[in-house]
């Protein structure tokens, strides 16, 4: 069921005002899905650049860790190659608003395409805006929806087309040119790096130990950490100790070496800590 406070004029408002204000900034993306979301009712959003000649460059998505591995890598490794709206895309449309109903093939739901892969999206609606840039690019913003039996409402549509003018000018201010060259990791992987330093080790390390290990990756003695924290080097060292058995580890060059592996493993959009994706024994040393 949709949420009138978020589906509203007033909530449509805040949300397009919170896009203007991050335009080139990187809570962008994120405020334009909301504004996206606010307007259908759609609870997913997967933006993405599209090129006649490149790949697709992934820029934002929302989505759960499960949906985001069987969704996001099959598609930019492969399968874009028969998505409906990247094949529409290919024609050279423009600006513009369209349902999957109004671009699939008619035996889209009978294709070997939908049964391998879109299937396991979990999908049962999506409508994507399209936003033309003059080199022949443009921004997919594709909007979909998980709730068996949601469909895409005349009003809702009506609304996302309403805004589809500002939609397209705020993208074209926040990218004034896309280029797959100089988008591929652009801003993604500062924004992986951060959110996974900020929650490494969080599920084995308390909050403190976690806070230590940071400032330790950061190339803190003891000193420089109690100073930090306003706690003896002794407590420090304490923790430390704490951290090496818990995670198994025996130096500071042990600690940034998990990291990295942690991180190389982790989902661009992983929302938890990215040891997680570590195949490592639980607790560390015995």
């Amino acid at each position: 069921m949709q949420d009138s406070s978020r589906t509203g004029t007033s909530g449509r408002l805040e949300a397009l005002a919170r896009a203007i204000e991050l335009v080139g900034q990187e809570g962008f993306l994120a405020a334009l899905a909301d504004l996206c979301q606010s307007a259908t009712g759609y609870d997913s959003t997967f933006a993405a650049a599209f090129f006649p000649d490149h790949p697709p460059v992934e820029l934002f998505d929302n989505l759960s860790d499960e949906h985001s591995a069987s969704t996001i890598k099959p598609y930019l490794d492969f399968a874009y190659f028969l998505d409906p709206f990247f094949n529409l895309f290919q024609t050279g449309i423009g600006d513009s608003v369209v349902t999957l109903g109004e671009c699939a093939p008619d035996d889209f739901l009978a294709s070997e395409y939908f049964r391998t892969f879109y299937a396991d999206t979990g999908l049962f609606d999506e409508t994507s805006v399209f936003v033309a840039f003059e080199s022949g690019a443009a921004v997919v913003i594709s909007l979909g929806s998980r709730e068996e039996g949601f469909r895409l409402g005349a009003d809702q549509r009506a609304a996302l087309a309403a805004l589809l003018p500002c939609i397209a000018a705020l993208c074209r201010r926040h990218w004034p040119a896309l280029d797959p060259d100089s988008l591929a990791g652009s801003g993604r992987m500062g924004q992986h790096l951060r959110k996974s330093f900020d929650r490494f080790a969080s599920s084995v390390l308390s909050g403190r130990e976690a806070e230590i290990a940071q400032l330790i990756l950061k190339g803190h003695s003891s000193k420089s950490i109690a100073r930090v924290l306003g706690n003896s080097p002794e407590t420090v060292k304490v923790h430390r100790k704490r951290i090496h058995n818990k995670l198994g580890i025996s130096s500071q060059g042990e600690l940034f070496s998990l990291f990295l592996e942690a991180l190389t493993k982790a989902p661009a959009n992983a929302t938890g800590d990215p040891l997680a994706y570590l195949d490592r024994p639980a607790g560390g040393r015995s």
